[in-house]
């Protein structure tokens, strides 16, 4: 039983095309380099495809054969035991099995796993991180989305003094006024505790003392809390990588954060949180929460006029990226 190989004898670089002999009393031949061993001594490597096998023998020479099925059949002869990997490479039941548990394991990352990384993470991330990864996402934005606020200073002064009543002075939270027609009215909160305002979302609160952008300003702050929009990033990046996160590199917030904040798209349980703690600031504050249930309706109101008057269906609007329904507008209706 003989293969063809290329030989390198470990001394100088040259190959040497060989043939190697395999004998019924389980030793192996090279006879023109004049190599007698027993097959025992061989490590032959298993396997992988149509990789080329390697044959080390004793001495320091190295053998490599295409012959993989005639290799395969003259262990089988011999009865040359296989590793267990070998064994494991040649089961078809086995393999299924592999990507079966591997399609689960990835199910699992993306879900639960996901879900269970991103609050761990979120809670480990240093705020420095927080900060630049913030600082270049606000960046991004202004470059491709916002624009300079055009609301009158007495306005911005009342919405700054509610916000600082809002956040008890933490120096931690920002607010950033700008303005964007191509996004609408909105208003996003970043990991770092900055909040941006558009004027779109303002001109829609009709209430004389703004009660309405307060509220929204309170949902904000409730994601901030909860550090919902760094979960969907790292969720996001799991989702791209599965565990990008292990290289170290938190390159993907900076990419990722400009699309998150825009779209606004966080989970109802997000939105569900955030909702419950604007409502008990607002409260605090001893604030009806009556005013954003009606800037909810007057956002909805336009949402489906520029439906009606469009067939787009490209919006970024508060409303239409928050799930305003009946029981949400509702819920804050009632003051209790």
């Amino acid at each position: 039983m003989k293969i063809r190989a290329k030989m390198y004898d470990g001394v100088s670089s040259k190959e040497h095309n060989v043939v190697i002999e395999f004998t019924d009393n389980k030793r192996v031949i090279i006879a023109s380099h004049g190599i007698d061993v027993p097959i025992a001594s061989v490590k032959i490597s298993s396997r992988l495809g149509s990789t080329p096998r390697v044959l080390h023998f004793p001495n320091g020479e190295r053998c490599k054969s295409e012959e993989n099925d005639k290799i395969d059949e003259i262990l089988d002869k011999l009865e040359v035991k296989r590793s267990k990997i070998h064994k494991l490479e040649r089961s078809w039941k086995l393999a299924i099995s592999s990507v079966v548990l591997i399609a689960i394991f990835v199910g699992v990352m993306l879900t639960a796993g996901a879900d269970y990384s991103a609050n761990l993470l979120a809670n480990v991330l240093p705020k420095e991180t927080l900060d630049s990864a913030s600082h270049e996402g606000l960046k991004q934005l202004d470059k491709h989305y916002l624009h300079k606020s055009n609301l009158s200073k007495a306005k911005k002064q009342k919405i700054l003094a509610m916000f600082k009543k809002l956040t008890n002075g933490d120096k931690r939270y920002k607010l950033h006024f700008r303005s964007s027609p191509k996004i609408g009215a909105n208003a996003f909160a970043l990991p770092s505790g900055d909040i941006v305002l558009l004027d779109e979302l303002v001109m829609l609160d009709k209430d004389r003392e703004l009660r309405g952008v307060l509220g929204v300003l309170a949902h904000e702050k409730g994601h901030v809390v909860y550090k919902h929009a760094l979960k969907g990033m790292i969720k996001g990046a799991i989702a791209s990588t599965i565990i990008g996160y292990a290289t170290g590199d938190l390159s993907f917030i900076v990419t990722t954060l400009p699309t998150i904040l825009v779209t606004s798209s966080y989970s109802r349980e997000f939105e569900s949180q955030a909702d419950h703690y604007a409502k008990s600031e607002l409260k605090r504050m001893g604030v009806s929460s009556k005013p954003l249930a009606l800037l909810f309706i007057r956002l909805e109101e336009l949402e489906k006029k520029k439906h009606k008057d469009s067939n787009s269906t490209d919006s970024f609007d508060w409303i239409s990226s928050h799930p305003a329904t009946k029981d949400r507008i509702k819920y804050f209706m009632t003051d209790d």
